[in-house]
């Protein structure tokens, strides 16, 4: 009795257990509706493998070498002029901020801070020399804010937006009263294409102070890693760079970058010229031919060393913010500059 009992439980178990497995196999995910028939969208991203690190904070020191600040009078000014001032040395802090607001594969939106500033170390300054005695005095100054927007529009196609203001000038932090009459805007617009992980490609406008006075003029942006070891990186006419990769850790970069800005100024001598001392605006514009190293010095600390030519572009006095034509034109030669920095990265 017991055998026939036990026989026919092990007869029940395998009829269930076949049937269970017709049951798998027959089982498909296709015969049930979808609970929401929302296409999902996929979007580009904004990384190039290889490309040099994003750096969320940094802090670093300017030096450029001693220089002649030769001076002489320009198109806006009748009277015959010329001084020079020997600048022993050319130092400054640079700070800079790029903290993220909104990250989404949809939209990625980046605040952005920085502050930099430029002493002049003048010694045996002319009497005739007003403008090397007030950079003398006080440092050039200027802090920055904006918006950096990555827009990407489907999977292939993408959009850039970025827009700051700053306060330019030579003022000490105790006297220091802003006039954001005085605010200087830029801003950039670019639409691009992503290929693949390696390369990807914007054209676009940008209104800026690069060249030392406000430019409307095309850019071209442009980045792209041909193997392991090799790339380039390009936001033309600003900046451009070929690099060479050690390792995800080390990189060298060769290239440039024009850096400018226009500084309110006050208070500068005429020294009988007569031009006014105050409502003045310094148009400050050079080209850094540069290498440029990086190097890990811990998951998300890296030190960035730089040296090159600082090569002169614009140093010219003009009386306000629409002048054509320059008060003084100043020529400030080719010297060596040298650059020393600490970040921390996005991972």
């Amino acid at each position: 009795m017991k055998i026939k009992l036990l026989l026919s439980i092990f007869i029940c178990f395998l009829l269930c257990f076949s049937f269970k497995l017709k049951a798998q196999e027959e089982f498909n995910m296709d015969d049930f509706a979808a609970a929401d028939d929302t296409e999902i969208k996929n979007f580009c991203n904004n990384k190039v493998i290889n490309l040099s690190p994003t750096k969320l904070v940094s802090i670093s020191y300017d030096f450029v070498s001693g220089f002649d600040l030769d001076s002489d009078n320009g198109d806006a000014l009748s009277t015959d002029y010329n001084a020079i001032s020997p600048v022993n040395l050319n130092h400054g802090l640079r700070i800079d901020a790029n903290f993220p607001v909104i990250s989404k594969s949809s939209v990625i939106v980046n605040a952005t801070v920085s502050h930099w500033e430029s002493n002049y170390n003048v010694d045996n300054v002319s009497n005739e020399h007003g403008l090397a005695t007030r950079l003398g005095n006080t440092p050039l100054r200027s802090t920055r804010a904006g918006l950096v927007v990555f827009k990407p529009l489907n999977e292939k196609n993408f959009m850039i937006f970025q827009f700051d203001a700053a306060l330019n000038g030579a003022h000490d932090f105790d006297e220091f009263q802003p006039d954001f009459s005085k605010m200087k805007y830029s801003a950039a617009v670019l639409y691009g294409w992503k290929f693949n992980d390696n390369t990807n490609l914007a054209f676009g406008a940008t209104r800026t102070y690069r060249g030392g006075r406000v430019l409307h003029i095309p850019i071209m942006l442009y980045n792209k890693t041909f193997n392991d070891k090799w790339g380039v990186e390009l936001l033309l006419p600003a900046r451009g760079a070929v690099r060479r990769n050690f390792s995800t850790k080390s990189l060298l970069m060769f290239g440039y970058e024009l850096e400018g800005h226009s500084y309110f100024l006050e208070g500068v001598p005429n020294n009988g010229l007569g031009f006014p001392t105050n409502e003045l605006e310094l148009r400050k514009s050079e080209i850094r031919t540069r290498i440029s190293w990086d190097k890990s010095l811990s998951d998300f600390v890296w030190i960035n060393l730089q040296a090159g030519l600082r090569v002169n572009y614009r140093f010219a006095l003009d009386q306000d913010a629409g002048a054509t034509e320059a008060i003084i034109n100043n020529n400030i030669g080719m010297p060596l500059f040298f650059r020393v920095g600490f970040s921390l990265v996005s991972p």
